[in-house]
């Protein structure tokens, strides 16, 4: 079958979870643009056939001048350092240069009312934005990422104490995604030959709680793992994210008083209907990692 959209830019690529999106699209046979800051961080992104251009999401200069050509634009703004004219720039250029579909991963869930909490609101504004682009879009909100558990602090504990800790207490029963199958959902919504727009939840295949998370790792690694609900303040400490050490440690800190706010509810079997992917259970993560969990 004909791929209707050919030509993809894609924005974020030297990020975690915009790089498996470039690279799974070149292996499909798309081809496939970068737009990035630094040339220098995109050696793999070039090694693997991707087009590198350089700019920054916050010019519309290189963003319309990166956008010639292409049909397709992936598009993902930082949960930490987004703001929102970053994405009215693209949706802009987009508009512009006529671009065909946008898929767009929001990092998380599109909330229904504002929280005043800018990281979460801005998902609002850019879907608002997007449905008045005209341009048809998917919107893949993604649950908690699997790779958080790859924090050093946190493989450490893994590896050193037969203890996987994560700050969540264990009502939290919370479906996980690896980047890799966010990515193959982003591949799968540029197959998709619906010009509908498509506004869904993704995840990974199981729900767990904390003792089965750690019993899956156990598994992988072929030793027992205990789960250790680590207190958000521990946590908050041990990242290297500034001030936002706090907000994260408030978030968790809401999380125990509130387990449901972790606690995930996606239709995962609509979620692969829609966009048929080959799913990574949590066993699979850890096997995949497992230098990272074993001791050196």
């Amino acid at each position: 079958m004909e791929i209707a959209v050919k030509n993809i830019l894609v924005f974020g690529a030297t990020g975690p979870q915009a790089n498996p999106v470039a690279k799974k699209l070149v292996a499909e046979g798309y081809k496939v643009r970068a737009l990035v800051r630094h040339s220098a961080k995109a050696k793999d992104l070039s090694a693997a056939g991707v087009e590198i251009v350089v700019g920054d999401m916050t010019d519309s200069a290189s963003v319309s001048a990166a956008m010639q050509g292409q049909d397709g634009v992936f598009l993902l703004v930082s949960f930490i350092a987004g703001q929102f004219d970053m994405a009215k720039t693209v949706v802009d250029a987009a508009v512009t240069n006529g671009i065909k579909k946008i898929v767009w991963n929001t990092t998380g869930p599109i909330v229904p009312v504002a929280t005043g909490n800018p990281s979460i609101d801005i998902r609002r504004d850019i879907l608002a934005e997007l449905e008045r682009s005209g341009i048809p879009f998917v919107a893949l909100q993604p649950t908690v990422y699997m790779e958080n558990f790859l924090l050093p602090f946190v493989a450490g504990e893994v590896a050193s104490q037969d203890t996987l800790a994560y700050p969540m207490p264990e009502a939290v029963q919370c479906q996980w995604i690896s980047h890799s199958d966010a990515a193959s959902f982003s591949v799968a919504a540029f197959k998709r030959e619906s010009h509908g727009n498509l506004v869904l939840e993704i995840s990974g295949p199981e729900r767990l709680a904390g003792p089965e998370i750690a019993e899956r790792f156990g598994k992988a690694l072929g030793r027992s793992i205990s789960f250790r609900p680590m207190p958000p303040k521990e946590f908050g400490a041990s990242l290297s994210y500034g001030d936002d050490g706090a907000s994260v440690t408030s978030y968790y800190e809401q999380v125990f008083a509130n387990p449901a706010i972790m606690t995930t509810n996606v239709d995962y079997r609509r979620a692969i209907d829609l966009l048929p992917i080959t799913p990574t259970s949590m066993e699979d993560f850890a096997r995949r990692y497992r230098d990272q969990f074993n001791r050196s």
